[in-house]
């Protein structure tokens, strides 16, 4: 978290700032918060994305806050359209959707952040530094959203799938996750590896992995 106490954190030069957000309310708290940071100098405050553009024709810059629901031309195409002219420009989503499809168009469109208006606003500068740094931040909710993504099998679905798994496979998939081998698996066993490397197939196929790290952290 930043200190705006701590005079050695303040950078002698300041990061060039656009704010794109339509409701006026929300703007003008903005322009007035960053307007005073000792870390952002606000070049651009616009409400749409035509008015950002045009605005942006004499301005250098090093980081966008956008919303997503502009009118006219979205957030993300408002993304689309910034790395497409100018990469090194970092772009922060801002937003009340908790959207899982918004999130991820907003990442592919190149965004390195995605931030909820209810973001306290010092907690909104700390993060837009973080990406100026080389990070990626995301609000808690929408980090789940992402995780859940990534980790779609979890409750009911889980045990739907492993009650696929025959007694022999559980006890294999069991071994596995305790770090067993495949031969100390069928040592145990008194099968052969071969048998052994069958039966993991068939795990793998049934509960949709493809290794065993993937298995032990979907099926703990």
């Amino acid at each position: 978290m930043i200190e705006h106490n701590n005079r050695e954190d303040i950078p002698q030069k300041k990061y060039r700032l656009a704010i794109v957000e339509d409701r006026k309310p929300v703007l003008d708290t903005l322009k007035v918060f960053f307007g005073s940071s000792s870390y952002f100098d606000l070049r651009i405050a616009a409400r749409s994305f035509e008015e950002f553009t045009e605005a942006w024709k004499n301005e250098a810059l090093d980081v966008v806050l956008s919303d997503i629901g502009l009118p006219g031309k979205s957030g993300i195409e408002t993304t689309w359209y910034i790395k497409r002219r100018m990469p090194e420009v970092q772009v922060v989503m801002f937003t009340v959707f908790e959207n899982k499809e918004a999130v991820f168009q907003a990442l592919r469109a190149g965004a390195s952040g995605y931030l909820l208006k209810s973001t306290p606003l010092p907690q909104m500068e700390a993060h837009l530094m973080e990406v100026l740094s080389g990070g990626s931040v995301m609000s808690p909710q929408v980090a789940r959203l992402v995780f859940d993504h990534f980790n779609p099998v979890v409750g009911k679905s889980q045990y739907e799938k492993t009650a696929q798994l025959t007694p022999r496979e559980i006890e294999i998939m069991t071994m596995l996750q305790q770090g067993a081998s495949y031969k100390e698996v069928a040592s145990k066993l008194f099968v052969s590896v071969d048998t052994v490397k069958y039966h993991i197939r068939n795990i793998y196929q049934k509960l949709q992995v493809t290794s065993r790290a993937e298995l032990i952290l979907k099926y703990k």
